[in-house]
């Protein structure tokens, strides 16, 4: 098994399967491209399919990738890869606009398509080398129509309002470096547990904030009896109670067990060996949104519920250089309603589109 990744890799995994345009997904794992190809090779094999995970009249639920920004922005650069002339770097906000439209389109009798695209909002952001459950409305929802004290609150600001009320359960899963042990205490042995601390925010203001934590598992750096040398490594249940910048992140690294892969926060040695000796893929932050929990409102009258299954790539990471971790994990993460495997599970799936003015640009260029 070691072989087999280390041969393979997961530099370039995509992370959502190839499939019949409107098929159900029920695989998450694809094979690895080459970086090597021309820029019409790429786009000619480049996957744009998009899960959703779930949706309702006012809300849309999609599994969002590592390595993609959930919006242009300065603060991403995430416009510089099209001005370059590379494979242009297509957000969640586009991705998930696009999907629904193909995904609707298809259930129109008689036509090809709607009249228009149904823009969406976001409700909020994953960090781009997350991965997980990412939450958005449709747009043109100025408000729900049920009545009561929301009425007169647009359905974004609804659920903006829900999934930062005391009342939403928002559980992460990472994985981070260290056995669980902080100056002797073993964190595995304390359940969930609290970590207040004061986290700057990008304008450089002081903000309280609150992260519950749970180790799940963990295991120290060891050699087998075959020779084979493993690290360690944690899995780590993180519940924010706010949604300050980098909360998790900076709360993790506060207890000296940085999420793996974090390139600000992180151990830049720690990551460089996960790169190079366990092949985890460069932009990937070992952060994964996997469950919503939100409680109902005008907007959502049942309230919202959604899992994210983990991803293959920090599955199979676990599987090889921690499968007793993974193997003890599997218990509580499984009583915390996260979904560890893909399963029976089967979920929409559209396509989005790179714009043609992108495109021409390109064939200008060259």
């Amino acid at each position: 098994l070691l072989l087999l990744w280390s041969a393979r890799g997961l530099q370039h995994y995509l992370h959502l399967p190839v499939r019949r345009r409107g098929s159900c997904c029920k695989n998450l794992l694809v094979e690895p491209k080459t970086s090597d190809k021309a820029f019409h090779d790429e786009l000619e094999h480049l996957d744009r399919n998009v899960t959703i995970l779930s949706r309702g009249p006012n809300y849309i639920v999609a599994l969002k990738p590592p390595s993609v920004v959930c919006h242009h922005s300065g603060w991403t650069g995430s416009r510089s890869k099209a001005k370059r002339g590379e494979i242009p770097e297509i957000p969640m906000l586009q991705r998930v606009r696009d999907a629904i439209y193909d995904i609707d389109s298809r259930k129109v009798p008689g036509l090809n398509k709607l009249k228009q695209l149904r823009k969406v909002n976001l409700v909020h952001r994953l960090d781009r080398g997350a991965s997980g459950a990412l939450l958005l409305t449709y747009a043109d929802n100025k408000e729900a129509d049920t009545g009561g004290e929301d009425e007169a609150k647009g359905v974004t600001a609804q659920l903006i309002d829900a999934m930062a009320s005391s009342d939403s359960v928002k559980t992460y899963i990472a994985l981070v470096r260290g056995e669980g042990i902080l100056r002797g205490e073993d964190l595995k042995q304390k359940g969930w547990f609290e970590v207040t601390r004061a986290i700057k925010d990008e304008k450089g203001e002081e903000k309280g904030a609150t992260t519950m934590f749970n180790f799940v598992a963990g295991q120290p750096e060891f050699v087998d009896e075959n020779g084979t040398a493993y690290p360690r490594v944690s899995i780590v249940l993180a519940r924010p109670q706010q949604g300050r910048w980098h909360q998790i992140r900076k709360h993790l690294n506060g207890l000296s067990h940085p999420i793996l892969g974090d390139s600000t926060h992180g151990n830049s040695k720690t990551n460089r060996d996960w790169k190079e000796r366990r092949n985890m893929p460069g932009e990937r932050l070992c952060l994964h949104m996997a469950r919503i929990k939100l409680k109902g409102c005008n907007a959502i009258p049942e309230g919202i519920d959604v899992s994210c299954p983990m991803l293959q790539d920090m599955l199979l990471m676990l599987k090889v250089y921690a499968p007793k971790v993974l193997e003890d994990a599997r218990p509580t993460l499984t009583e915390e309603g996260i979904l560890i495997e893909m399963g029976d599970h089967a979920y929409e799936v559209g396509e989005y589109v790179i714009p043609e003015s992108i495109l021409e640009g390109k064939k200008e260029k060259n």
